[in-house]
């Protein structure tokens, strides 16, 4: 992987801060391919909230905590959000739990 444990460890306080401690939080896309270059930061946070208000509210602070620290300032980070309670399932979220690495 392309990631730092740092940073590892600074997202997953922070997003377990915002979608609580339940939330199951996944790395992928091109961060987690060792022969890549670049890339942004690409996460899935599966969280039982279902207010989608809530639910954007909450992904703009997480956004904002982390780029205020050292480990993801000026990093382009991607964030998809899904709601344990809805059975709608894009396509995204087969990708991140089937390519990616749980954290």
């Amino acid at each position: 992987m392309r990631v730092t444990p740092d940073q590892l460890k600074v997202f997953d306080v922070f997003a377990h801060r915002f979608f609580g401690e339940d939330a199951v939080l996944w790395l992928f896309g091109s961060r987690v391919d060792d022969k890549k270059k670049g890339g942004d930061y690409d996460f899935l946070v599966e969280t039982a909230l279902s207010d989608a208000d809530e639910i954007i509210e909450r992904k703009i602070a997480l956004l904002a905590e982390l780029q205020s620290t050292a480990q993801f300032e000026d990093e382009k980070i991607d964030i998809v959000v899904k709601r344990r309670v809805s059975s709608f399932e894009m396509p995204i979220y087969q990708v991140a739990r089937r390519e990616g690495v749980r954290i």
